[in-house]
């Protein structure tokens, strides 16, 4: 399996628990959110319609919501569409921190 690139997102403290936060890194518009102090990323479009997440979306207890049509997504489970209308998860990348720096990694 190849190894993807590992692109600088920000500080850790540019990530307040439970805030949608959009960055474009290595070609991809991304939102990377922190749930229960874990920065997860994924990408910044609905998996129904292609609207921007960092737009329409609004985190509830743990879950994304899609203003567009009103899909939900649990981002704990990997962006597992909760309720309809998608039918497909969000698309999910990897993340890790350290002290100073967040990392994203793509490809």
């Amino acid at each position: 399996m190849a190894m993807g690139q590992s692109y600088s997102a920000g500080k850790p403290t540019d990530f307040p628990e439970g805030q949608i936060v959009a960055r474009s890194l290595g070609g991809q518009d991304l939102i990377l959110v922190r749930i229960k102090g874990q920065l997860l990323c994924f990408l910044d479009q609905c998996a129904h319609q292609p609207v921007k997440l960092s737009e329409f979306g609004e985190m509830r207890d743990g879950v994304l919501v899609c203003h567009a049509h009103g899909g939900g997504f649990d981002l704990q489970r990997g962006g597992l569409v909760l309720c309809g209308p998608p039918r497909d998860p969000l698309k999910k990348f990897e993340c890790h921190e350290s002290q100073a720096e967040s990392f994203v990694i793509i490809g």
